[in-house]
């Protein structure tokens, strides 16, 4: 199966450092869904989960390579094994596949759609 589409991004996690206390910043809430902001606060440090999310986000829109779906419309969520999936609309993108990795400074995430 040959892939249609790839996107990727990188994201220095100290941007998303001051997001740490409050949920009601106008960028988070521009950008993220409900869903995305609950996980990414379900822990400690929510900074290294809403800089994989986001570049999560920003590597599907680049996959898509379409200029006629809205960032805010494309939504990561994980499923009950903790994977990542591509939801756009609220409906899951199967054709796309997404992985997130971050160390303490950088976080990143690629996505494939086949």
């Amino acid at each position: 199966m040959r892939p249609q589409g790839l996107g990727i991004d990188i994201l220095e996690i100290k941007r998303f450092n001051s997001f740490g206390k409050s949920r009601d910043n106008r960028f988070l809430l521009n950008n993220y869904s409900k869903r995305e902001i609950d996980y990414c606060f379900s822990f400690k440090n929510p900074a290294p989960h809403l800089a994989g999310t986001f570049a999560a986000k920003e590597a599907v829109f680049k996959t898509l390579g379409r200029n006629d779906i809205l960032f805010s419309l494309i939504e990561i969520r994980r499923n009950k094994n903790g994977k990542p999936e591509a939801w756009i609309k609220n409906r899951r993108q199967k054709s796309i596949l997404i992985s997130i990795s971050h160390t303490a400074k950088i976080a990143a995430a690629i996505a494939i759609k086949l």
